[in-house]
């Protein structure tokens, strides 16, 4: 597997240290994914999906001939949507928000209309990279390289959160909390700069007219304005500075979770 830290421009890995402390319509759209042949999407599989057959994606090696699962072997039942509902009840989603892009167990993010979390938004930005640049542009190397930062500081902050009651000792109580902390706050730093790259979306949607109620246009949402959003992500004349500093902070924070905290984790009554 690549070194998830090799997507980011420039980083130098450093000696792991502990440190402390208006009308639209819903939701962003994506390129067409690719679906299984149930006509249904695969989670298990988005990932692979995105780039073509044969060539190894952010997180695995070249692909080999392996035996083909159908989806009842590698896949639980698709989740109820009233169950999904009610979950996003419980974070405080507006009812008419899109879940489509949303795993209820992982963290939820809201972009414009639509909710995802971080595996998701990682594809999405991807996607919408690879569509507006190319996939040789180092624009989409970089947006993978985002993608795997986003997954690993999320499922590392989830497990933080899930066994941190389980820690024993106090001084790793002490240590675990520091991390969470300082992980919480790239992930506002996270919100902060999607709420910019926002801005530049709805310039390219309202650049986009369609009929709305009484011949009043309505911002419609499409390949403009998902164009506009990686490309104020990823230029240097828009939000690439603040984007590049986020990448730096999850991949510094990421390297150091797994020095100080990984055997925390696994030896929590030590």
């Amino acid at each position: 597997m690549p070194h998830i830290y090799s997507y980011v421009p420039g980083f130098t890995a450093q000696q792991a240290e502990y440190f402390p402390q208006q009308s639209y319509t819903p939701g962003p759209q994506s390129p067409p994914p690719t679906r299984d042949s149930d006509g249904r999407r695969s989670r298990t599989t988005r990932r692979q999906a995105t780039w073509q057959a044969g060539e190894p994606t952010p997180r695995s090696p070249p692909q080999q001939s392996k035996p083909k699962f159908t989806r009842s072997q590698t896949e639980p039942a698709t989740t109820d949507a009233e169950a999904v509902r009610r979950k996003a009840v419980e974070h405080g989603i507006p009812l008419d928000y899109s879940l489509k892009n949303w795993d209820p167990e992982e963290r939820p993010i809201i972009l414009l209309g639509s909710v995802f979390d971080a595996n998701s938004l990682g594809e999405w930005i991807f996607n919408w990279t690879k569509y507006h640049h190319g996939k040789t542009h180092d624009a989409t190397k970089t947006a993978g390289g985002l993608w795997e930062l986003l997954t690993e500081l999320s499922s590392k902050l989830k497990r933080a959160r899930e066994f941190f009651g389980c820690i024993k000792a106090p001084e790793n109580r002490e240590i675990l909390d520091d991390f969470m902390e300082s992980g919480e706050r790239l992930w506002q730093k996270l919100k902060s700069l999607l709420r910019n790259c926002e801005d530049y979306m709805w310039r390219g949607a309202r650049g986009v007219a369609s009929p709305g109620p009484q011949d009043k246009p309505a911002v419609q949402m499409g390949k403009r304005s998902g164009a506009e959003f990686v490309d104020a992500m990823f230029n240097g004349e828009k939000e690439w500075e603040r984007t590049e500093r986020l990448m730096r902070g999850m991949a510094t924070w990421c390297q150091r979770f797994e020095v100080n905290c990984e055997d925390i984790l696994r030896s929590p009554n030590a």
